[in-house]
């Protein structure tokens, strides 16, 4: 028996352009190794094969029933939905806090109102009346005075009817 000189192993094993067209002869041309040319774009070819795949899995898990919630899921969604009724919980309280202190400001502000309307005497506004309009002292244009009538005293007869009364 001849031995044959012993060659290196490689790695990779390179294809010589003779031994490419006894390929092509022998089995014919193909689009894998290049030797064919396409005749549709490969982004058809590739949309192709995905929807195939596609197909393939929905139709694999298409009778399968919905798989059922764990103890893990259960508690994480029961703390998300607490979490929310206390988020709107707080909300609610915020706005009942501020309603409240609105209608608190509301009622000392009319409050004050009446106090100064109590306050003012009568006579200084009939004054000012009886002076006329060019007098009148300047007041802001957003001013509005209320006049508000007063009850008439009752006279008192104490048996002083002789001496008149200066008024």
């Amino acid at each position: 028996m001849a031995e044959e000189p012993s060659r290196p192993i490689r790695l990779m094993s390179f294809v010589s352009e003779e031994q490419l067209d006894e390929a092509k002869k022998a089995r014919g041309e193909r689009v894998e190794d290049g030797t064919a040319q396409r005749d549709r774009a490969l982004f058809e070819i590739l949309k192709e094969n995905k929807d195939k795949k596609d197909a393939e899995f929905n139709e694999r898990f298409k009778h399968r029933p919905p798989k059922a919630l764990d103890d893990d899921e259960t508690e994480f969604l029961e703390k998300v939905e607490m979490s929310k009724r206390e988020y709107e919980q707080q909300i609610a309280d915020e706005e009942a806090q501020q309603l409240q202190s609105f209608q608190a400001a509301v009622a000392a502000q009319s409050n004050i109102v009446h106090e100064l309307k109590e306050k003012t005497p009568a006579p200084i506004i009939q004054e000012q009346k009886s002076i006329g309009r060019k007098n009148l002292p300047a007041r802001p244009l957003g001013m509005i005075i209320k006049v508000k009538p007063q009850a008439k005293k009752a006279k008192l007869e104490t048996g002083t009817s002789e001496q008149p009364s200066e008024l």
